[in-house]
């Protein structure tokens, strides 16, 4: 296969896990926006609390941080102080970029591998309101550092081809 079409083929890849994140994140936020509106209102209109809304929103804000995060590392928005890093001549910049999403991929790794461990802990658990069981919070974590993780490996392919490609044109 050639870099081109690889590249092609790896970026299609990304693009369908982010659309497919997005979409979810987009319900996630939907639903903890009604959970919230929800309990504001049972609140403050009818003068009673409802305490399946409060972690309904909480879990909902969980998977959201990990899943907007892979979302976030294949668009680039993910947060960094770059001031230093955009002093350095280009090579040795994609050098330390690479650096960095290596790091950042093997503690992804590390976490994956973790929360595979912990999960099956999780099973016999039940969350206080919801009464679910809680595998399915804590599975934010996950799956959440799996999306990180290709998104990641993406990050990195796309350098070394872009890097690739340079040398060969210039």
């Amino acid at each position: 296969m050639k870099p081109a079409s690889f590249r092609t083929k790896l970026d299609e890849i990304s693009e369908i896990i982010d659309e497919i994140v997005g979409t979810i994140c987009c319900i996630l936020t939907i639903l903890m926006f009604l959970s919230v509106f929800y309990q504001v209102l049972g609140r403050y209109v009818f003068s009673g609390s409802i305490a399946w809304t409060e972690e309904t929103a909480r879990y909902c804000m969980i998977w959201l941080a990990f899943l907007g995060a892979s979302m976030l590392i294949r668009s680039g928005e993910n947060s960094s102080v770059t001031f230093l890093i955009d002093r350095l001549p280009k090579k040795t910049r994609w050098g330390l970029d690479l650096l960095i999403q290596a790091i950042m991929l093997l503690f992804m790794l590390i976490v994956f591998a973790v929360s595979v461990t912990q999960l099956q802990y999780s099973l016999s658990e039940f969350s206080p309101a919801l009464r679910i069981r809680m595998f399915i919070p804590k599975s934010s974590i996950l799956f959440g550092s799996l999306m990180i993780s290709i998104q990641l490996l993406w990050k990195i392919t796309d350098t070394l081809l872009a890097v690739k490609a340079e040398q060969k044109g210039g």
